[in-house]
């Protein structure tokens, strides 16, 4: 399966998952859940999406992402998950929000993409194509100066991190069918 149909084919399962993991949410937790969304894009927004991020020099895994599918939102899911539309990623970088350059610890062209709601950013490196996650370091510029204990390399590709949040989201759905099952006996 080429890269456009995969990430086409996680969204519509993500969305799905999504929207299971929503509905089960308060018979376990006890209170709503926030708003999650699964968002794809039309073949226009994918290419005005595509021809953005290309422009403003996005790490070329990105664009086949943001052929396909706009922001992803998970906020109950772990610590929450945050993946930005693309006119996002690009307003925050150029506001001085995110950085394109990694030093430090690390030396590498990046974009970011997304959060961890606590802070942290997810990263797609411009030279490995691997996700990072950035949690401590200082931002100056367009630079992000890292410190050795403040980066985690989640992933080895953009692929490998898409499918981790999926495998999350399916044992997540999975956790609130069984707690749903154990409280629905009692």
């Amino acid at each position: 399966m080429d890269d456009t149909a995969y990430v086409r084919q996680w969204g519509e399962e993500m969305a799905r998952l999504a929207e299971a993991f929503s509905a089960g949410f308060e018979a376990v937790r006890g209170y709503p859940p926030g708003g999650h969304e699964v968002r794809l894009v039309s073949a226009e927004e994918g290419e005005a999406a595509v021809a953005l991020l290309g422009h403003a020099g996005a790490a070329e895994a990105l664009l086949e992402y943001y052929a396909q599918l706009g922001p992803v939102v998970l906020p109950d899911l772990g610590n929450g998950v945050w993946i930005n539309d693309a006119s996002s990623v690009v307003s925050q970088r150029e506001a001085g929000n995110y950085p394109n350059r990694l030093t430090g610890a690390v030396d590498d062209a990046v974009t970011v993409f997304g959060t961890d709601g606590g802070g942290g950013l997810y990263a797609v490196s411009h030279t490995t194509g691997g996700v990072y996650h950035l949690a401590l370091g200082v931002l100056t510029g367009d630079s992000y100066h890292l410190d050795p204990g403040g980066y985690r390399r989640v992933a080895m590709a953009l692929r490998v991190f898409l499918e981790q949040l999926r495998t999350d989201l399916t044992e997540a759905v999975l956790a609130q069918r069984a707690a749903h099952s154990r409280y629905g006996q009692q």
